[in-house]
């Protein structure tokens, strides 16, 4: 006898759910079924929000004697996977066709993109964990630079060290005071741009 995966998910489902319910203390399990009937971009959105919400960990470390570059690097890695799963959301809203998986987690090619998709002023957005080039410097010594990048923010931030187990190029640091008004930027950001493209 052969089970489709999809009666095998729902059997382990409803036997985790018998088991949680008759559980000793109160869970509250949730699922991938409340976004599964989604379209891909409200997924997105959904996770985009869910990322920034984590990287709310940042109020709190101002207070705390004890913060690490470690808690630093992990808000600042949710921060740029939230940046990067937003905009591939609203690309997608926008543009079904839109070839954002190739873009990986370039948030600099996702943010190029959708300059070409959202045009219009009320659009108009700043988005974070870009290179800034001093105006006029040459196209070759930006090239230069870009090739001395060891990864993209979402990445870099991911993993203390390269694959190859060596340190990233550059150093880095982190302030969370400094960074509380990134946050509050991308949180008003995200629902200002998901509210005109819902329209």
């Amino acid at each position: 006898m052969v089970i489709s995966p999809d009666v095998l998910c729902f059997e382990i489902f409803t036997r985790l759910q018998r088991f949680v319910s008759e559980a000793p203390m109160s869970w509250r399990m949730v699922t991938d079924s409340e976004i599964r009937h989604l379209p891909v971009p409200e997924k997105l959105f959904s996770y985009a929000d869910s990322y920034l919400r984590a990287a709310a960990l940042c109020e709190r470390l101002p207070k705390e004697a004890s913060c690490t570059w470690a808690d630093g690097a992990v808000v600042l890695m949710l921060s740029a996977h939230a940046t990067e799963v937003f905009l591939k959301a609203v690309l997608l809203k926008r543009a079904p066709e839109a070839t954002v998986w190739a873009r990986g987690h370039d948030i600099e090619a996702l943010a190029a993109d959708y300059l070409v998709h959202f045009p219009e002023p009320e659009f108009s957005w700043e988005v974070p964990f870009k290179t800034e080039y001093p105006d006029g410097m040459s196209d070759g010594d930006i090239a230069a630079l870009k090739s001395l990048r060891d990864a993209p923010p979402s990445i870099l931030y991911r993993y203390p060290v390269q694959k190859s187990g060596a340190d990233w190029s550059g150093l880095y640091g982190f302030e969370p005071s400094s960074f509380l008004p990134v946050l509050e930027r991308l949180r008003d950001d995200f629902k200002r741009i998901r509210g005109i493209v819902a329209e």
